[in-house]
This record gives structure tokens, C-alpha cells and sequence, in this order.
């Protein structure tokens, strides 16, 4: 049954909205928009009550500034009196921060906020491939070393029980800012701001671990009595939105979507010579401007350096990232980027080196582009080696979880094939990497929507204890010669990490899976809404534009993904990144059909959808036609001139035969 189940779910994988005439007529009427665009509106607001749809799309700019909901008032009153203390003692603060976009963005605007203040500030990040996330003994023992007296967290410390306790007994006050689900026992840090902690409902719930730094320091300046500097708010705004766009947050949040709105547009116009460098390294053109363009250009780009960052081997790591974004305009600043480019100079690689002559801004942002292509190498190796993996360790048909055990891959990159993996079978995915060199082994869970793999997580956990009265996942860590053991594990309900020990590997397997037997198999639903069905003449640069009015999409308020029927295809090339040996997943190519007694032809890229593709074309030769479901955007390749025309592609979703389907009766 379950076999069948899992067949059904794959082959259904298209879900075509219904709607009401009398729901679209009102909302068109209201918007003053045309039919298409309401149906839009209706699906991604989950309503028809015009002004609930409103609200959404108009958020009240005042949560720009509050920091209501942030955090317990009592804890931020903790953390006020904290901070005054050490501004009048003059003490320094060091910042761990998480190695990832997030985690990145919020040790910006921390650092940022704090030193404007007046506090000495210093940060750093685990070194992910080898330490993986949180609060990091290495870093609370250099904290010590330079005098440190307070450390802020930022999109980590929620559950660093240990961590913080070692903290506390070196004489170390922790200030936990974090987003993560809060676990049965809390850290005995000084306070802890985390808006799951607020006690009743918040619009903080569901923001970025960024964002909760940004709110954090806006709170402390207005508990401080400090007016909050311009700069600092455009740049805490700039850091939030990327730290959003990077973690998926939801896009039905009104702080996500002010901070995404406004952070993304002042991201694109900022004079900061850091994140101009990012904007122009990144940005390939002119037409691409809105917030969903960034998750493909800036954010892994960002995320590269914590990916595989190792400062103890010469690899720059987050803290390259930080250095970056924290530049700010004028003269003074360059003088500064020279100093700071001669440091970098000897983590360059030849083609760096071609650089030495420009400013650091741009010579960093290189940096940065370099280490993420050595990520796309690395990815692609891991990759390669996954798919001999899962002809023996994996039962496609039965296993509810898919679980691969890998040896020696890089730990900052499994998250991003478990991601691969858990689209590739549409179900949860979890990848366990052992290391020759560690008794530990590093785990990265992702999930479908319907299914919480952290509390799937987290329940084998709490069974564990139970059963052996020892914590599951920990980490043992040794500094100043001294072992001690850690908790190692955190995150979200689709995504999360933890470590274990490699005695313990199979026992969780088994819990696992046994627990993944809890799960009904309407959870394993995972399916595209199609909005509506189009024609491909429709689909022009205006036809965007007016799609962008509703921006930003992102998580529960997605771009629309729409359908075109009877297609004829022309060309089929694959692609993928270069270090690729095995997979060729992606494919270029075009359609074409007649609309207004017109031939209309369009490009079309399909990620992940070579091997359909071919499939798909083979089924069609005897002169069918296919259907495609597709979201439209502006191709990325558009020259980067802003006068010229941008050039409308589909990034196509899937891909099959025409069924010539009768849309208006489905």
C-alpha cells in the first residue's frame, strides 16, 4: 500500500486551484485587476475577504520600528541593563555568530549597532565543516583570552545548553538572540531574547534569526535612550531581508514582508561600497531587481564562505562576509579596505591575485565568488557519490525517510544535497556524514511541508533519554586541554542539523524510522498549485511587472505558478555546474504555440529536469504535444542594459505529454 501511495503522490503532482466567479469578481473589482491577477491574490492570501487580502499586501510601515514581541520584556530589560553596565565599564563583546546567511546578516547589524555605541566588538563563526553550528567552546575560550566579559549570539544559543554553561562558569555573561524552536530545558544564559518566548501571539513569530538581532539592537538603543542613526537602520534593514530571503521565512509575516520590501529596495540602491561590491559581482543584470532575484545571486554567495570556510587552513570563512557588508561609503572607508585587502592577500588564489589593483570591496566580493565555485565543486562530488549510495542504502518505494550515511564529505554542504535529496523523492531527507578523523558523525534533516522533521527529530531525542538517560545528540569538544561534551542539535520544522556519536548511528536509524511510521500518508502530499492556465502570448515583461505589484513572494506566499498546454518543443540542452561528472540535471530549451494566429516562441530552462525532459521528448516525437506548469520571470541573461528589452522564460516546474485537458471543468 504504501508503495502505491508514494507512486500516487509522484505522479499527482499538479493541483488546479479552484476558485468561485463570485470571489474572483470581488477581489478583481476591489484590486482593480484583471482576472488572473485575483486568482493570484486569492490563492496566496488563503482568502477572499478583500480587506484581510489587503493588509497583507499593506502592512502598517510602524513594525518597521517596534520591537514589541521580540523577546520576553523581561528578558530585553536583562539585556538593556546588561549592555549599560558594560557601556559604563567599558568592557568588550564578542559576537558568535551562525556561519550562514542569517547567522552573517545578524552579526553585521549587531556588530554594526554595538560599536556605534561605543562597544568594543568582535566576532567570529564555527568553523561549520569542522565544528558545525552554535555556540563554540573555541569561541568562548578566545572570548576569555582577549578579555571578553559579555557574548551575544546571533540564529544560534537556544538550545547550547553546555555551551553557555562553560561560558558562565569562565565569567562570560551569554545574551542569546536566536529564532530556533525552543527545546525542553533553556540555557542558563543572562538573558535570552527569542520571540518563541513571548508569552501570547506576536507578528515577531516566524522572522529571521537577522531580524531578531535587528529588533534586538533597535530595542536596546530605545532602552538606552539613543536615537537610532539612518545608516544603521538601512543597513539593519539590507542585512534582515537577505537574512529572510536565505531562510525561507513567511511571506504571509507583515514583518517579513516590510523588512523583505524595503531592505531588498534599499539593498539595490545602497552607496555602501561593501554591498555595492556584492550588488555588482552578484547582479549579472539590470532587469533583475525584486527580492526573489537575490535568492539565486547574492544569498550563496553569502553562504559559500561558512560552507567550507576554514581560517586554520587559509580558507576565508564568515567572518570575510562581515568585513564586507560592514563597509560603508566614502574615503575613509577605502582606507580601510586597502588595509584590510593586504591581510586577504595571502588566501588569494591566481585569479584573485589579478585583482590587487582594485579596491577591496570588490576585490573581497571576488573572494567570495571564487569560494562559492569551489562549493558548487564540492557539492557536485558529494553528489556524485549520493546517487551510488542510494541504490543500496535506500528502498525507494517503502522508506518513509530517506536517510543516507556518507563518509568524508564536506559538513557545510550536506545541507544543500539533503535539500536535493529531499526534492528528489518528495519526501524528508536526512544525510549522516562520518569523519575518519572524529568519533561524531554530522547529520542535516530537510522536509516536505506537511511534515515537521524536527519534531521527528526531537521525539526520537526525548525517547532516547528515556531509554538510556542520556542525551542523543552531543559533541564532544576539548579546550584548554579539557573534554567536555555538548548539545548538538537545532533548527526549524523543514530544516535542522545535529550531531552524534557514530555507536549511536544505527540506533537512531531504527528510531527514526520507527517514528517516521507515526506519519499519515496524506503528509507526504507534496503538490504544485497551478494558479491558471495561460497562453504563451500573454507572457510578456508588462504581464511581470504587473505580477510584481504583489511582491515579495517567497515561503506560504509564493510566485504563481501557471500553465500552458499543447506545446511543441524545440532544442534540449543539459547543464549544470562544471564540476559535474555524472548528473547533467538541468536543461535549456524552447516552446512554442500559436496564440492570436501567431506563432509564439519562448525560452525555457527546467533545473533538476533533464532526464524528464528527454524522457518527455522521446513520448512525443509521433507529434504530441506536451504541457508544462511554469513560473514566469525575466531571463537572467537579459542584457545588463536598462534600456534594453528584458526577455520573458520559463523556469519550468514539470513537464508531460498533453493530456488535452479541458482546464475550465477541472
Amino acid at each position: 500500500m504504501t508503495e502505491e501511495i508514494f507512486k500516487y503522490y509522484q505522479q499527482q503532482r499538479w493541483t488546479f486551484v479552484d476558485y468561485k466567479q463570485e470571489d474572483i469578481e470581488k477581489v478583481k473589482d476591489y484590486f482593480h485587476l484583471t482576472e488572473q491577477l485575483a486568482k493570484v491574490l486569492i490563492h496566496n492570501a488563503n482568502s477572499t475577504d478583500v480587506k484581510e487580502i489587503d493588509s497583507i499586501l499593506n502592512p502598517d510601515k510602524a513594525l518597521l520600528h517596534s520591537f514589541e514581541g521580540v523577546g520576553h520584556p523581561d528578558q530585553l530589560k536583562k539585556a538593556a541593563d546588561r549592555l549599560k553596565r558594560a557601556q559604563k565599564n567599558n568592557e568588550h563583546i564578542f559576537i558568535n555568530g551562525d556561519p550562514d546567511a542569517d547567522g552573517i546578516s545578524g552579526t553585521c547589524i549587531l556588530a554594526a549597532g554595538l560599536r556605534q555605541l561605543g562597544f568594543k566588538t568582535t566576532y567570529m563563526f564555527p568553523i561549520r565543516p569542522v565544528e558545525g553550528h552554535g555556540i563554540q567552546v573555541r569561541i568562548i575560550d578566545e572570548a576569555k583570552r582577549l578579555g571578553a566579559t559579555v557574548l551575544i549570539t546571533t540564529d544560534c544559543g537556544t538550545k547550547d545548553i553546555q555551551a553557555v554553561d562553560y561560558a558562565v562558569e569562565q565569567g562570560i555573561d551569554v545574551i542569546v538572540t536566536d529564532h530556533h524552536i525552543i527545546g525542553s530545558s533553556l540555557p542558563k544564559a543572562h538573558a535570552i531574547i527569542n520571540p518563541n518566548m513571548y508569552e501570547g501571539e506576536t507578528v515577531c513569530n516566524e522572522i529571521a534569526g537577522a531580524t531578531v538581532s535587528f529588533k534586538f539592537i533597535q530595542a536596546m538603543y530605545d532602552y538606552l535612550g539613543v536615537e537610532f542613526p539612518e545608516y544603521l537602520f538601512e543597513l539593519g534593514l539590507i542585512v534582515s531581508a537577505l537574512g529572510s530571503i536565505s531562510d525561507r521565512v513567511s511571506m504571509l509575516n507583515p514583518v517579513n514582508r516590510l523588512i523583505v520590501k524595503y531592505g531588498s529596495d534599499a539593498f539595490f540602491q545602497t552607496q555602501r561600497e561593501g554591498l555595492k561590491a556584492v550588488r555588482d559581482i552578484s547582479m549579472t543584470s539590470k532587469h533583475l531587481t525584486r527580492p526573489r532575484h537575490l535568492s539565486r545571486t547574492v544569498i550563496p554567495r553569502l553562504n559559500a564562505p561558512g560552507r567550507i570556510g576554514n581560517p586554520y587552513e587559509n580558507i576565508p570563512d564568515s567572518t570575510l562576509v562581515v568585513d564586507l557588508l560592514l563597509l560603508g561609503k566614502g574615503k575613509r572607508h577605502k582606507a580601510k579596505a586597502n588595509h584590510l585587502k593586504q591581510q586577504l592577500d595571502n588566501v588569494y588564489d591566481e585569479e584573485e591575485q589579478q585583482l590587487k589593483n582594485q579596491k577591496l570591496a570588490n576585490s573581497s566580493a571576488v573572494d567570495v565568488d571564487v569560494i562559492n565555485e569551489k562549493r558548487k565543486k564540492l557539492t557536485a562530488t558529494i553528489e556524485d557519490e549520493m546517487d551510488k549510495l542510494i541504490e543500496v542504502q535506500v528502498n525507494q518505494l517503502q522508506d518513509r525517510i530517506i536517510i543516507l550515511q556518507g563518509k568524508d564529505w564536506n559538513s557545510g554542504v550536506i545541507g544543500i544535497d539533503a535539500d536535493r535529496l529531499k526534492e528528489r523523492f518528495l519526501r524528508p531527507a536526512i544525510i549522516l556524514n562520518a569523519s575518519k578523523t572524529s568519533d561524531y558523525v554530522r547529520g542535516s534533516a530537510r522536509s516536505i511541508p506537511r511534515i515537521n522533521v524536527y519534531q521527528l527529530i526531537n521525539s526520537v531525542e526525548e525517547k532516547f533519554l528515556k531509554l538510556y538517560n542520556r542525551g542523543l545528540f552531543q559533541l564532544e569538544v576539548e579546550s584548554a586541554g579539557k573534554k567536555q561534551v555538548v548539545s548538538a542539535f537545532g533548527g526549524h520544522s523543514q530544516a535542522c542539523g545535529f550531531t552524534l556519536h557514530k555507536d549511536d548511528v544505527d540506533t537512531f536509524i531504527d528510531m527514526i524510522k520507527t517514528e517516521s511510521q507515526t506519519l499519515t500518508l496524506d503528509q507526504f502530499e507534496y503538490h504544485y498549485d497551478v494558479i491558471d492556465r495561460l497562453e504563451l502570448n500573454e507572457l510578456d515583461e508588462k504581464f511581470i511587472t504587473k505580477l510584481d505589484r504583489f511582491s515579495p513572494f517567497g515561503q506560504r506566499f509564493e510566485f504563481p505558478i501557471f500553465y500552458v498546454e499543447n506545446c511543441e518543443l524545440y532544442g534540449g540542452r543539459s547543464f549544470g555546474n562544471r564540476y559535474q561528472k555524472r548528473l547533467k540535471q538541468h536543461v535549456q530549451f524552447s516552446v512554442a504555440s500559436k496564440g492570436s494566429g501567431k506563432n509564439v516562441k519562448l525560452d525555457a530552462v527546467g533545473f533538476g529536469l533533464w532526464e524528464k525532459f528527454c524522457e518527455i521528448k522521446e513520448q512525443s516525437k509521433s507529434l504530441q504535444k506536451i504541457d508544462l506548469i511554469f513560473i514566469a520571470e525575466l531571463d537572467p541573461r537579459s542584457k545588463s542594459n536598462a534600456a534594453s528589452k528584458a526577455k520573458v522564460r520559463l523556469n519550468v516546474l514539470d513537464i508531460r505529454v498533453s493530456k488535452q485537458l479541458d482546464f475550465d471543468n477541472i
